[in-house]
């Protein structure tokens, strides 16, 4: 049986007590998906801690999976690496993936991972490489294949996260930072600057 979403409450109709309302769930919602992921943080869970009925959180979101991409940055801030140049952007994006063990980006990372079997959240991540990745650096590569080069050099950053954040790879976890950078680095900075 599939769920189906209903339609959110438009924000320009809300009054001031609705707008609040609104603002608490987005906070217990952000707050519950950080903790405990897409799957664990409930609709009940989320109105509780927002102190509302659980029929408000749909009302202002139209589903969970909306309440969940609006409460979650997907861009993780990544525009100023990616605007930087080519060169070294393969040991840039690296380094700013494991800088200082970015608990937040690793919490970020891992909800939206147990999320992605939902067709609502894969749109957004298809958009979101479109729009944060391949839009801004493909024109600036030379050569062939670039929106698929950059794609693949989004896969491959997923693909260390993975194996760091949700997999925990003892070997990978225990390997100085530095030998992570240089080596992972140098591999996507193939696809760059081949």
């Amino acid at each position: 049986m599939t769920k189906t979403s209903a339609e959110p409450t438009d924000d320009s109709r809300l009054r001031p007590a609705g707008r609040a309302t609104r603002a608490a769930i987005e906070a217990a919602g952000k707050k519950l998906f950080a903790e405990r992921g897409f799957e664990g943080a409930s609709v009940r869970g989320i109105a509780a801690e927002a102190g509302v009925d659980p029929a408000l959180v749909i009302r202002h979101f139209g589903s969970k999976e909306a309440l969940f991409l609006r409460t979650m940055d997907t861009s993780l801030g990544i525009g100023p690496v990616i605007e930087g140049p080519v060169e070294d952007l393969g040991r840039r994006l690296v380094t700013y993936f494991l800088e200082g063990g970015n608990t937040a980006m690793r919490r970020r990372f891992v909800a939206i991972a147990q999320a992605s079997h939902l067709q609502q959240v894969r749109d957004e991540m298809v958009r979101h490489t479109a729009e944060a990745y391949i839009a801004p650096l493909a024109p600036r590569l030379e050569g062939e294949d670039r929106e698929i080069r950059v794609a693949l050099v989004v896969a491959q950053i997923a693909g260390l996260l993975n194996l760091l954040f949700l997999q925990e790879d003892p070997v990978l976890s225990a390997a100085p930072p530095d030998t992570l950078v240089r080596l992972y680095g140098d591999a996507i900075q193939q696809l760059v600057t081949p």
